[in-house]
């Protein structure tokens, strides 16, 4: 864990040659410290619960018989990952690096980006058993103090004894309400975090995980991704709708299908409901059975593409080609308008793929209330989903904002996008928007 180079230059051959000359041993700490021993990161310890936390991360520590603590010199040396593309977020024309699993890097890539002393990284250290490094990132003058406040007691307070990874801290830094939304916003993208930092949110970086929070996150926040103010204003206005249709239908698409074709045939067209009766008659299950059995495949052949290894990852998506798309209809157990309503709605949701964990299981309920209850059940489903994002709101601001309560000012940069002329003119603080009473929380 550490550069043995380092160790013998900066540490072991300046103090064989020191030949000593202090009475006490507080003297001797002193000049050991000072004139001796040579580190960028160089911190005094008090206690054994952080010479052992030093330890792990990479640091050498020299005791001094007689003194009551040490010296814990950083001469870290192990391996870690460069700042490669991001292999989840990837953008055509945005920047080519992502964070990593170490936290100095992460930082240094913060001040690389943000170079202003208003940017402030508070480091923490989280787990009641083992302690890990959290840095809470926020901008001085543009963050509201009552938020950076209100995160830090969030993970100070967090009952956690071993934080391994963000998402046992995300739960404690996310809405009280119950929601298929998440109201704390994850990314591996630099650019992406130092645009929420300019906007008045708060960051929270972890050792060891690639992946920074930010808080607060909106529902609008799914819909937006780097390309989009690098493109021109016409077609970024083309792709952020496309989002929201994508949206939609992922979620409405199989469920508005099976309830139409359970329910209300009267709203298929002719010549359409004659092919599907004819593939249905073919077809010993029900519409819901049919889609119910075809997301479950989907969602197998999915999950083992994604954990099965790479070289034999194709394999898989072969396989759930052959046995999915020709087998099944072949074999006459899903009709054929039933796979092409699947393929569109699962292609639909890698669109927002941020909000894929949500949209994966509330297709399954609106398939459900389709085939229960036909397009009043559905209807139903989009009003309590409406409800639930309205009644969200973490840390005082509303996650439907600036939708609900609707922000006139924010338009510009919601359903479509202006042009940078424009845009460059207005500040946008998330503690600004209609709705907001962050002073509240």
């Amino acid at each position: 864990m550490i550069n043995s180079l380092q160790l013998s230059h900066m540490i072991m051959e300046p103090l064989l040659r020191f030949e000593g000359g202090c009475k006490t041993g507080s003297q001797l700490f002193e000049t050991v410290k000072t004139c001796v021993v040579n580190s960028l990161e160089l911190k005094e310890v008090t206690s054994f619960e952080d010479a052992y936390y030093f330890l792990a991360s990479g640091f050498a520590t020299v005791f001094i018989d007689g003194v009551s603590k040490c010296l814990a010199l950083g001469i870290q040396g192990f391996e870690k990952r460069t700042t490669d593309e991001p292999p989840v977020e990837s953008d055509i024309k945005g920047a080519k690096e992502c964070f990593t699993e170490t936290l100095n890097d992460n930082k240094a890539v913060l001040r690389r980006r943000i170079k202003s002393p208003a940017l402030k990284l508070k480091q923490l250290k989280v787990g009641n058993e083992v302690k890990k490094s959290v840095v809470i990132a926020y901008i001085k003058g543009v963050a509201d103090d009552e938020l950076v406040s209100d995160v830090e007691q969030r993970i100070t307070e967090a009952p956690i004894e071993n934080l391994q990874d963000f998402g046992e801290l995300s739960s404690f830094l996310d809405s009280d309400i119950s929601s298929f939304f998440s109201a704390v916003g994850s990314t591996e993208r630099p650019d992406k975090l130092c645009s929420k930092l300019l906007e008045g949110r708060v960051a929270v970086l972890i050792d060891g995980t690639p992946f920074a929070l930010f808080v607060p996150h909106l529902f609008s926040d799914s819909f937006t991704t780097v390309d989009d103010y690098d493109d021109l204003p016409f077609y970024a206005t083309f792709n952020r709708l496309l989002k929201y249709f994508a949206f939609f239908i992922s979620i409405v698409l199989p469920g508005l299908y099976v309830a139409a074709g359970t329910f209300h045939q009267e709203l298929i067209p002719t010549s359409l409901l004659y092919t599907i009766a004819m593939a249905e008659a073919t077809t010993p299950f029900t519409l819901m059975q049919e889609a119910i059995m075809e997301f479950i495949l989907y969602e197998i052949m999915r999950e083992a593409g994604i954990r099965l290894p790479k070289m034999i990852g194709h394999a898989v998506a072969i396989i759930g080609a052959l046995v999915i798309g020709d087998a099944v209809v072949n074999a006459g157990l899903v009709g054929s308008p039933m796979l092409v309503v699947v393929a569109v709605t699962a292609i639909a949701s890698y669109v927002i793929y941020p909000l894929y964990e949500s949209v994966s299981v509330l297709r399954l309920i609106f398939i459900f209330l389709g085939g229960f209850s036909g397009i009043y059940g559905i209807v139903l489903g989009i009003s309590v989903i409406c409800v639930n994002i309205g009644a969200l709101n973490p840390y005082g601001v509303p996650f439907s904002a600036p939708i609900s309560p609707l922000n006139v000012k924010s338009l510009g940069d919601l359903f479509y996008r202006e042009s940078w002329r424009k845009l460059a003119r207005r500040k946008v603080r998330i503690q600004n928007l209609r709705g907001v009473d962050i002073n509240g929380i």
